[in-house]
């Protein structure tokens, strides 16, 4: 697993492992089923500290993007139930309407953001 840490952003590390892990699945290089590295393989392999790791997973588990099996030193990506992602399309959405917000106050029109945000969906969304 190719996973990259910027020690200079201001975003804590267990969030950039987060969104990488995240990253992964949406474009596919992890999908249901797959077995995620232990949290001391991933911690070796990002030089991060232990619990910084389990951090995340956790954030991940409770997201419902992976299950965590008793005594099993992996972690499983677990497909999301209706309920499940339910409650992620509501956190999505006032994540959202954050953004929007803060684009309007900052000045960026209604077109410009519609195209941004068309953007990042091409990039990882395939037309049928």
């Amino acid at each position: 697993m190719n996973v990259k840490i910027d020690i200079t952003s201001n975003i804590p590390f267990y969030q950039q492992l987060t969104q990488q892990l995240l990253l992964a699945i949406a474009t596919g290089n992890l999908q249901h089923g797959d077995q995620l590295p232990s949290i001391r393989d991933l911690a070796g392999q990002t030089s991060l500290n232990l619990h910084t790791v389990h951090k995340s997973y956790k954030e991940l588990q409770k997201k419902g993007v992976i299950t965590i099996k008793p005594g099993s030193k992996a972690f499983l990506i677990n497909e999301n139930a209706t309920e499940t992602q339910n409650a992620n399309l509501s956190q999505i959405a006032m994540k959202l309407e954050q953004i929007i917000i803060e684009a309007c106050v900052l000045g960026i029109g209604e077109q410009q953001l519609k195209q941004v945000f068309q953007e990042g969906v091409g990039k990882y969304y395939i037309e049928d």
